[in-house]
């Protein structure tokens, strides 16, 4: 279901057009007020989706995805299955590309995600626990391979399943030296890595929730036997919170911790994952972080938001890292009601940590799942 949210990037390119028409699939019904829910419910075939980038670690971008709608909501009764071939690229002459299909089966009680996909990807990478004094440029030009299925476990809000994720390419480091002849270093590299799930889910809503609670439990496991580059393991586990203050205003409270054992490859190693903070800028065997947000309503459609931040990284006790590192990050933002039968809003949001700054174009809640 989360991966609805970009349709509404397609959905937007469209309003402008189609505004003035009162009866048109992006008016509402209730309010004559922009709402794609209509159009969503009755979206069957091939649409067109624009992708927009602004992730601070690669640059901004854009690309497009075509995605195929197996039947629309209205005929299948639930989500329908969805295929997608998508690509793009950045400023920094980061690229990708792939293949992805979303299955819905059973009604809902089974959930499916195959993904295959290739990617030129630049950025600065910090080290570790940010060991490195100066960041040094690392490209990754890697295939990258995804299954995933989760069973609902009878009538109950509980999911169980397994993912088994493969990443095969070059990692190329240039050292920040100015020296015209040197290249950098580049070394062949291999993740196979095989996860079990368990899911808890009672939001009422999965795009924009008010009140209820998410929680994920997930145990990765690798190993040479595999195809892996060694034998390694990854715990990690996610608590999303979410409950009202007021009539109009609304608390979340996100708890993440993530543990890598001592042979994880470096390009494995968790890092902090928050609005504001650069991708892999913060990474460490033990990651930690809190954020809190409150979202705060000016009328029906329209709401701003206010969250801040704290993620940590540790190194593990017997590593060659001996410092931990910590950032903290603020921001305000905003958001519109695109779809009220989904309770799908969509917005922006402007973050600073302790030495980044990035906005964001975000459809639904930032930490979508």
């Amino acid at each position: 279901m989360r991966l609805l949210l970009p349709l509404i990037l397609g959905c937007l390119s469209c309003t402008a057009a189609l505004s003035q028409n009162k009866s048109s699939a992006f008016r509402d019904t209730l309010d004559n007020a922009i709402d794609v829910s209509r159009y969503l419910t009755e979206m069957k075939g091939l649409l067109p989706v624009p992708i927009i980038m602004t992730e601070p670690a690669i640059g901004y971008g854009g690309g497009i995805a075509l995605s195929y709608f197996h039947g629309s909501i209205m005929e299948k009764g639930n989500i329908p299955d969805i295929t997608s071939g998508f690509g793009g690229l950045t400023e920094n002459g980061t690229w990708f590309g792939g293949l992805f299909h979303l299955g819905f089966w059973k009604q809902d009680r089974i959930r499916y995600m195959g993904l295959i996909g290739k990617g030129n990807i630049n950025f600065d990478y910090y080290g570790p626990n940010n060991i490195l004094p100066e960041p040094v440029e690392m490209n990754l030009d890697t295939w990258m391979f995804v299954q995933q299925l989760k069973f609902r476990i009878k009538e109950t809000d509980f999911f169980i399943g397994a993912r088994y994720f493969n990443y095969n390419g070059t990692n190329t480091l240039q050292l920040p030296i100015d020296i015209p002849e040197y290249s950098g270093k580049s070394f062949d590299s291999e993740l196979s890595e095989l996860s079990v799930m368990l899911d808890f889910d009672t939001r009422d809503n999965v795009f924009t929730p008010s009140k209820g609670i998410y929680a994920q439990l997930k145990g990765t496991y690798s190993d040479e036997w595999m195809g892996g580059a060694d034998f390694y393991g990854r715990l990690s586990g996610v608590l999303l919170a979410f409950g009202d203050l007021s009539e109009k205003t609304t608390i979340g409270a996100r708890i993440e911790t993530l543990y890598a054992s001592e042979n994880t490859p470096f390009w494995a190693i968790p890092g902090i994952n928050m609005r504001g903070v650069p991708a892999v800028k913060y990474q460490g065997n033990n990651v930690n972080l809190l954020e809190v947000q409150l979202n705060y309503k000016l009328n029906y459609r329209w709401e701003v938001l206010g969250f801040t931040g704290m993620g940590v990284t540790a190194p593990l006790d017997d590593g060659w890292l001996k410092t931990n590192q910590s950032v903290r990050s603020v921001g305000t933002g905003f958001r519109y009601l695109l779809a009220r039968v989904f309770g799908l809003s969509g917005g922006m949001d402007f973050a600073w940590s302790d030495e980044d700054f990035g906005f964001y174009i975000v459809m639904g809640h930032a930490w979508a799942r």
